[in-house]
């Protein structure tokens, strides 16, 4: 009984001196999961609302969009252009976008919160967009995605979202090989990786067990890991892979599993279009527009960090248990923002 009272308060006092750190107190998440939280049902899944009572919204940060371009004068993007960018196919600064895989990406990622329709993780992250080669394959653009890369790092940009991969196995790529169709590409992301960026891509729609080109690209060039995440797309209420996603495979150590909507009626994420309606987007691509608008809003929470260093944070603590402990499928988790802006 003395010992029991004694070690009581030996811990009381220890508490109280600031040795050891009492548990945070939960934030209040009420005022963070409005109707438009709600309508982006891949916001819960990651408890972004989490992040969002912890200061985390994406306020000074810059992501690069290379994608098929931006329609930046929808509501939705009042605000959100750190530069108007740059048109490859125009080429002109500021972009239009003709097929809408953009500015869907971009609605994932930062529309704006503004009561109507949804909101992006990163509401308060600025863009920087680039258009390149629409929707044609292959991605063999090289010049092209290797300026907007570059021009994007120069803007400000470390986080650099590219929904799109090429259709090539990564277990089929090599330094050589690579070189040989993207060389330009090649060079510039070892030295912005040198330098300090994350470039994020989608694993893939065939529903292999390996990722494609360039999520994997650091099997053959293992310098690039530190700056680069691959992301495999599961249903929107967390229960198993979708209906397209490729498996995190080779690049399970720095793959991260997050919603990416399903096939079927209102069963994908809800973003914005082209013409300003808010539609549904499914598959990997709008997964890797939820992992850069969620690295915009953790560097935001902790601006102390790098971003290789906010990258680690959010691979580090990612929801290992279930089924996301298969690290071939989901890599190293399902992503979690509660765990990753906790203290």
């Amino acid at each position: 009984m003395h010992r029991i009272l004694i070690m009581s308060i030996v811990i009381a006092s220890t508490l109280l001196s600031g040795c050891i750190n009492p548990p945070e107190e939960p934030p209040l998440l009420a005022a963070f999961e409005t109707r438009e939280y709600q309508a982006q049902k891949g916001l819960a899944v990651i408890h972004a609302s989490s992040l969002y009572a912890r200061g985390g919204t994406g306020q000074g940060v810059a992501v690069a969009l290379i994608d098929s371009g931006l329609n930046s004068h929808l509501p939705e993007f009042q605000g959100r252009l750190l530069d108007p960018g740059f048109d490859y196919i125009e080429k002109q600064a500021g972009t239009s976008d003709r097929i809408g895989h953009g500015t869907q990406m971009a609605g994932i990622l930062a529309a704006n919160k503004d009561d109507q329709g949804m909101h992006g993780v990163a509401y308060n992250a600025q863009l920087i967009p680039y258009r390149f080669g629409d929707n044609d394959e292959p991605f063999f653009f090289d010049s092209e995605i290797a300026q907007s890369w570059q021009a994007g790092f120069d803007k400000g940009a470390r986080i650099l979202n590219n929904s799109w991969a090429n259709a090539i196995p990564a277990t089929e790529i090599n330094e050589a090989r690579y070189n040989q169709v993207m060389p330009e590409s090649l060079m510039t992301a070892r030295k912005l990786v040198r330098d300090g960026a994350v470039f994020v891509f989608p694993t893939g729609n065939e529903l292999k067990r390996e990722p494609l080109a360039e999520p994997g690209l650091p099997v053959a060039l293992p310098e690039l890991e530190k700056g680069w995440i691959a992301v495999v797309a599961v249903k929107n209420d967390g229960s198993s892979i979708n209906a397209k996603s490729n498996y995190c495979g080779v690049a399970a150590a720095w793959c991260i599993a997050v919603p990416g909507g399903d096939s079927g009626a209102e069963q994908g994420l809800l973003t914005t279009s082209k013409d300003g309606k808010y539609v549904q987007t499914a598959g990997t691509s709008p997964a890797a527009a939820l992992v850069s608008g969620a690295l915009a809003a953790l560097q935001s929470r902790y601006p102390e960090l790098s971003t290789q260093q906010v990258r680690e944070r959010l691979l580090a603590t990612a929801n290992r248990t279930g089924i996301y402990a298969n690290s071939e499928a989901y890599g190293r988790g399902l992503m979690d923002l509660e765990a990753a802006s906790r203290l």
